[in-house]
């Protein structure tokens, strides 16, 4: 591995070398457009993409209109080392992001992100509702590598960093209508109003998908079906020439058919006889045919996720220098979904699961713009989250002794949990630029975070306020400091080089799929990963090539994992928890490419190398009883190589006509 990325280090400083040499050349030339200067926020001020000390990439409104995405997955391929998946585990999207291979994979909001989705300056701290659409964005930023000082808690991966359009005050709009596969109608609005100092917009999108990729055998119905409706109501005041309040408030609603199990085990004697569907072996489906399922929860529409989100700015630029911003931040959801679980016609295991949450945050920051050689952010966050889910399950059981079962079980048992938690997090930062010439810049920063977590599980024989199996709370408090230390050289205004060093922090908690007061009491610790990177930026060519390089080792300590524990109250003597059980290592390179050939004719091409590995790895999976040494496993979602070639080539077709 050494030896490939040295190879890649020198390939991608050959690269840069043999342009700066021919630059001079270039630069005698008669001057052109170049590529377009990209200004980014991910230091929470403007600047440019090539002068920022950090990996990340950008795209404007530009760029992403002309991709065509309907979420943020499709704009995962513009960035090196970033995988964004649904886990197709329920209503909302729960959404899997993963960076330099650092992610989490579940639904349960328990499970803190790894990676900040930020829209419009507000976090969306669960996984479900994550899956953002794309209509109407400004930029999209991706932010690799712990964002633990400006971004705080749950950024250890990195940051995708969403910005909105505002509105223009001027009248106008436009409308998109679309279709795609599985007979799916789409349409998408935008209606701007107003005046320059009151200005409003309204933004709709409307997926209506009819056909699913999946058949039920027992009904003959299609599942896969979703229906989706997203209004947003966005209002900017200008108060005065130095005050602005924007207010934006958005409804989402979503109703699909719920995700279903594929039985992929052999079929027993009593399932052939009874319903002649037969596999050949392990491993393969039940039909021989991965698209077709059995569900005995024959229902349109059984999931759905219901969202509110409020985001209110203030900007006031309180001099020449001085810059004070507030962004207030809400967001609730509602989920609701009936699944089968059992992958048969039989009530064997079914949950009707609900899930309520909601979140509220603030933050107060003042950036600096000073003409010397010292400029900073600092500010205060508070963060205030909870969760209610009461679930019933549904557990079937047969006369062992008697005939073949029948279509329904002899007896179904219903179990309800009931499973509450709460978090408060206040935190202060600072990020500081100090210019020590003027080619060599030092930055330091940190964040001091105190954050407190609190559960209440309920198991009773009926629904909440049922609790009379069980009815126990617990709560826990951290504190952590992140660090984050970097150094520029601008070696001229179009090579820039850095290093850096930055801490992320991922939050600690207690489990949310517990099976008794043991597991539902006991909490896990937060997570730390701890990053080193050095890079090269460089503008070549009279501005029409970019080559950026990166290199990183992120050491990954306390990993939180799902294993089994002994358990002397469980039934079978054992269950499964969360705990930090492995410390891991993910090193790589990053390359990312853009060149201006002609005006028209553009190419794009990012590349990401990655060796993850666990360094410690001891734990007990198959309830033997011992702690075994995983450390030969990979982590999830950690390819070696990641990589995209784009080309474009653009001319106009007529007037207002582009392609």
């Amino acid at each position: 591995m050494r030896s490939i990325m040295n190879n890649f280090v020198l390939l991608g400083f050959l690269i840069i070398s043999v342009f700066s040499i021919n630059t001079s050349n270039a630069q005698a030339q008669e001057a052109s457009d170049g590529i377009e200067e990209v200004v980014v926020t991910a230091r929470k001020r403007e600047e440019n993409i090539q002068e920022t000390a950090l990996s990340v990439s950008a795209l404007n409104a530009r760029d992403i209109e002309n991709r065509v995405p309907t979420d943020i997955r499709d704009l995962a391929a513009d960035s090196p080392n970033l995988i964004i998946d649904d886990l197709q585990q329920g209503p909302g999207s729960p959404t899997a992001i993963f960076i330099r291979g650092v992610g989490v994979s579940d639904v349960e909001k328990n499970f803190d992100p790894t990676t900040g989705v930020v829209l419009d300056g507000v976090f969306i701290g669960a996984n479900s509702g994550a899956m953002l659409k794309t209509i109407d964005l400004e930029s999209v930023e991706i932010l690799r590598g712990p964002q633990g000082t400006l971004f705080g808690r749950n950024t250890v991966a990195g940051v995708i960093n969403l910005t909105r359009t505002k509105p223009t005050g001027e009248r106008g709009g436009k409308i998109k209508i679309g279709y795609d596969n599985y007979n799916t109608h789409v349409i998408d609005g935008i209606l701007n109003i107003g005046t320059p100092e009151a200005a409003f917009k309204i933004t709709g999108t409307h997926r209506e998908q009819n056909e699913g990729y999946l058949t039920n055998a027992v009904d003959g119905q299609d599942l896969g079906r979703e229906e989706y409706t997203q209004i947003t109501f966005n209002s900017l005041f200008q108060v005065n020439d130095n005050i602005e309040v924007e207010l934006t408030l958005t409804d989402e609603q979503q109703d699909q058919d719920a995700h279903t199990a594929l039985n992929l085990g052999g079929a027993t004697t009593w399932w052939c006889a009874v319903y002649g569907q037969c596999s050949p072996g392990l491993g393969i489906p039940q039909s021989g045919d991965r698209y077709t399922v059995y569900n005995n929860e024959p229902k349109r529409r059984d999931a759905s996720f219901e969202s509110y989100t409020g985001i209110l700015e203030l900007r006031w630029e309180l001099s020449d220098y001085y810059k004070l911003d507030y962004i207030f931040g809400r967001k609730t959801t509602d989920e609701e979904v009936d699944q089968d679980w059992d992958g048969t016609p039989l009530t064997l295991y079914h949950t009707d699961r609900r899930a309520d949450y909601e979140q509220a945050s603030h933050e107060l920051r003042l950036t600096s713009d000073l003409d010397g050689p010292l400029n900073y952010v600092v500010g205060l966050y508070k963060w205030d989250s909870e969760y209610t889910i009461p679930m019933e399950s549904r557990i079937g059981f047969f006369d062992l002794f008697g005939a073949v079962p029948t279509q329904d079980p002899l007896i179904v048992v219903p179990i309800y949990n009931y499973t509450h938690q709460e978090t408060d997090s206040i935190a202060a930062f600072f990020e500081a630029d100090y210019d020590i010439n003027d080619q060599i810049t030092l930055t330091i920063g940190g964040r001091y975070i105190d954050e407190e977590k609190s559960s209440n599980a309920c198991q009773g024989g009926g629904p909440y306020p049922d609790c009379g199996v069980m009815d126990t709370d617990a709560d826990k408090s951290w504190t952590k400091f992140t660090p984050k230390v970097a150094v520029s050289y601008q070696a001229n205004e179009d090579l820039h080089f850095y290093a850096s060093y930055s801490q992320g922090y991922r939050s600690g908690g207690f489990n949310g799929r517990w099976g008794n007061e043991f597991s539902a009491t006991r909490p896990y610790k937060p997570e730390t990963v701890t990053s080193i990177e050095v890079g090269v930026k460089s503008t070549l060519l009279d501005n029409r090539l970019r080559v950026n390089v990166a290199i990183f080792d992120m050491e990954y300590e306390d990993k939180q994992l799902d294993v089994d524990i002994p358990d002397t109250l469980a039934a079978l003597g054992r269950q499964t928890v969360t705990d930090n059980v492995a410390e891991a290592s993910f090193k790589g390179i990053e390359l990312e490419l853009n060149a201006l050939i002609t005006q028209n004719f553009s190419i794009d091409l990012n590349v990401g190398y990655l060796d993850p590995s666990y360094d410690d790895f001891f734990a007990d999976f198959n309830g033997s009883g011992a702690a075994a040494d995983f450390t030969y496993l990979e982590p999830l979602r950690a390819p070696d190589l990641t990589w995209t070639l784009g080309l474009t080539y653009e001319w106009e077709a007529g007037p207002g006509l582009a392609y």
